[in-house]
């Protein structure tokens, strides 16, 4: 081969190597990924039918836990058992029960008295430790508009303090409260419903 034919050989190769660099940026980019999946194998496990949904099954239910107002004043434990109400109250094996029914407090007059009436806190405490108790009696407002406090002696696990409510003068008659305090703690408040009589 001349010199020439090798200069014309070597000058066409270099003008096809820009070409090929051409072709391997002009192939696309894939969008996406690939995604391998593994090969299935068969373990011979058995299949399941469909998981059963519960129907028809009853619910346990629970029994709901107490929710009586508890204190604690030293090492002894005190729980209200009852805040009762009445005109009049009998005793029975599990304390002190108003003779008759008794929904409300009756106010009458102008201004407003209440009735002569009764309360009967029944507080229990496995201890049977004397304790302090006083009794509140709050209007709609919150203000105190009769309190008694004492002393609480146990005899047995539950004891009954009797409060005997003298006529005492409201702004009107309402929702009212009756706070508990034990030992100085107070123990919430329990409800009193105080209906005006009709004008005579």
């Amino acid at each position: 081969m001349s010199r020439t034919s090798s200069i014309v050989v070597i000058a066409a190769a270099l003008c096809a190597l820009p070409a090929r660099a051409e072709e391997k940026k002009a192939q696309p980019k894939l969008k996406g990924s690939m995604k391998q999946q593994a090969p299935k194998i068969d373990l011979g496990l058995p299949t399941f039918g469909s998981i059963p949904s519960g129907d028809g099954l009853k619910k346990v239910e629970e029994k709901p836990a107490a929710d009586r107002p508890t204190t604690t004043s030293g090492q002894a434990t005190y729980t209200i058992v009852s805040v009762q109400h009445g005109k009049g109250f009998i005793r029975t094996p599990t304390g002190s029960k108003p003779s008759a029914p008794y929904p409300a407090v009756t106010a009458a007059g102008s201004p407003l008295m209440t009735e002569k009436f009764t309360t009967v806190v029944r507080v229990k405490a496995p201890d049977k430790k004397t304790t302090s108790i006083e009794v509140v009696v709050l209007d709609p407002r919150g203000d105190t508009v009769m309190d008694a406090n004492g002393s609480l002696p146990f005899k047995n696990e539950e004891a009954d303090w009797t409060v005997d409510w003298d006529p005492t003068g409201i702004r009107a008659a309402g929702e009212f409260q009756v706070l508990v305090r034990l030992g100085g703690n107070p123990l919430g408040t329990f409800p009193l419903k105080v209906e005006a009589a009709p004008p005579k």
